[in-house]
């Protein structure tokens, strides 16, 4: 039984380190480039006002920051309690990161990201005009 719960273990580690802490950090990482790239740009196309933009960003890149931090210390916590545990997080977030790494480019996603973050504050007819010229 003890082989079984620490394969377990392993699995958890694994798919945490894929599923969670790759995708979070990637996030966070996001928020500081991409994110705050893609806001410039809207704000130079007169979509929204620089001052909801200040507003609203530096919150959003800490709680990313802040919940990143917090996945990426579950796993190191849980992958270090066994022998492989740290093997098994570092296969998992690095397969991780290549599997999400789009959440870095311009793209769709970005546009989405940008819509939820600033709901009703921004222009809708100049973004939909950008988004078309630009993607």
């Amino acid at each position: 039984m003890n082989d079984l719960s620490t394969l377990l273990l392993y699995a958890a580690v694994t798919a945490f380190s894929f599923f969670v802490a790759a995708p979070m950090t990637l996030n966070a990482i996001s928020a500081f480039t991409v994110q705050a790239r893609f806001a410039e740009a809207m704000v130079k196309e007169g979509v929204i006002k620089e001052a909801q933009v200040k507003e609203m960003l530096p919150k959003k890149q800490i709680a990313g920051v802040v919940i990143a931090v917090i996945c990426l210390a579950a796993a190191l916590f849980a992958g270090t309690r066994t022998t492989l545990g740290l093997p098994c997080f570092g296969v998992g977030f690095l397969l991780g990161l290549l599997k999400y790494r789009d959440v870095l480019k311009f793209n769709s996603l970005t546009v989405k990201r940008f819509q939820n973050t600033f709901r009703d504050q921004y222009n809708a007819e100049k973004m939909n005009r950008y988004v078309k010229r630009m993607f």
